[in-house]
C-alpha cells in the first residue's frame, strides 16, 4: 500500500480495530485477512484520497468484527461449549462441582426415601371396647383371619394393632383413616409408644396416644383407631376392614402408605338393633 494511504487515520483506526476483532482467530487467517483488506485499499483509494472517499470506501467494507465474524465462520455448538468451558475460571468449576455432588447427592437421599420399607402389621391385634371384644367372633380366611363384632350404631368402637417400623428411617405417621368395604368410615387414629409399648407390647393407664407421632427405624408402636359407627350394616352382612392407609412423613418427604391388616382384619356385623336404627 501506498505509504501516504497507510497512514490516513481513518484507516489507520480501522486496521488497528481489525487486529483486535482478529484476536480470536488463528494466527494465519488473521494475517490472510489483514492482508487482503491492505489489498484491496491499496487498489480502490489513490494515494491522495480525500477523508470522505475513505469512509466511504471503509464502510463498503463493513466493520472490523464483521469481517474477522466471517472469516471465522459458523461455529458448531460444540466448538462454541468449548470455547466458552475455557473461559471459567477455576473457582467457578468449584462452584459447578459442588453444585453437581450436591444435586446428586440429593437425589440419591430422596431416592432412599421413597425407597424406605413401607410400615407392617404386627403383634398385638384386638378390640378396643370390652363390649366389642366380648362378643366378637373369629373366623381364619386363608393365612389370615377376621375379627368381626357386632355394629353398636351410633357408640363409638375400635381397634388396636401393633405396627412395625422395619425400614433405617424414622417414619412419623401424620394423618390416615380405615380402608373400609363397604362403605366410608370417619375414624381417629393415635399412636402409643415408649419403653412399656415396646417391652411389653401392650400399654397402661400412663400411655399417651399422639398423632402426628414418630416411630424410630426397627421399632414397635401400638396405633389406635376409633369412630363412631354410622354403618347401618344388614343382619347377615359384614362391614370390613382391611387396610388403613395412612399419610406417613419419611426424611424431607410425605407419601402415601397402604398398611394391610394381613394378620388380623376387623369386621362390622350387622344387627337387628342397627338395621332398625337406621330404618332398614
Amino acid at each position: 500500500m501506498n505509504g501516504t494511504v497507510l497512514e490516513n487515520p481513518l484507516i489507520r483506526e480501522y486496521l488497528k480495530n481489525l487486529d483486535a476483532a482478529c484476536a480470536r482467530l488463528r494466527v494465519p487467517s488473521a494475517r490472510e485477512l489483514r492482508e487482503q483488506v491492505i489489498a484491496h485499499l491499496d487498489e480502490a483509494l489513490s494515494p491522495g484520497a480525500a477523508a470522505d472517499e475513505v469512509k466511504a470506501e471503509l464502510d463498503r467494507l463493513g466493520s472490523p468484527r464483521a469481517l474477522a465474524a466471517e472469516a471465522a465462520g459458523p461455529r458448531s455448538a460444540a466448538r462454541r461449549l468449548l470455547t466458552w468451558l475455557f473461559r471459567i475460571r477455576w473457582w467457578a468449576w468449584t462452584l459447578i462441582a459442588t453444585g453437581v455432588t450436591f444435586v446428586i447427592a440429593a437425589a440419591v437421599f430422596l431416592s432412599l426415601m421413597e425407597s424406605a420399607q413401607p410400615l407392617d402389621q404386627g403383634g398385638l391385634a384386638a378390640w378396643w371396647f370390652y363390649a366389642d371384644g366380648s362378643r366378637a367372633v373369629h373366623a381364619d380366611v386363608g393365612v389370615s383371619s377376621i375379627w368381626a363384632a357386632p355394629e353398636r350404631y351410633r357408640q363409638e368402637q375400635g381397634f388396636i394393632v401393633g405396627i412395625y417400623n422395619e425400614s433405617d428411617w424414622t417414619q412419623t405417621i401424620v394423618a390416615g383413616y380405615p380402608d373400609v368395604q363397604p362403605g366410608d368410615l370417619s375414624a381417629r387414629l393415635a399412636v402409643a409408644g415408649g419403653p412399656y409399648v415396646e417391652h411389653t407390647g401392650q400399654w397402661n393407664d400412663q400411655t399417651r396416644w399422639d398423632l402426628p407421632a414418630s416411630i424410630p427405624p426397627h421399632s414397635y408402636r401400638l396405633l389406635r383407631v376409633l369412630w363412631v359407627s354410622y354403618m347401618c350394616t344388614q343382619p347377615g352382612n359384614e362391614t370390613t376392614i382391611a387396610d388403613l392407609v395412612l399419610q406417613v412423613r419419611v426424611g424431607l418427604i410425605t407419601r402415601t402408605e397402604d398398611l394391610p391388616l394381613h394378620t388380623t382384619a376387623f369386621a362390622l356385623s350387622g344387627t337387628k338393633a342397627s338395621a332398625s336404627a337406621c330404618g332398614l
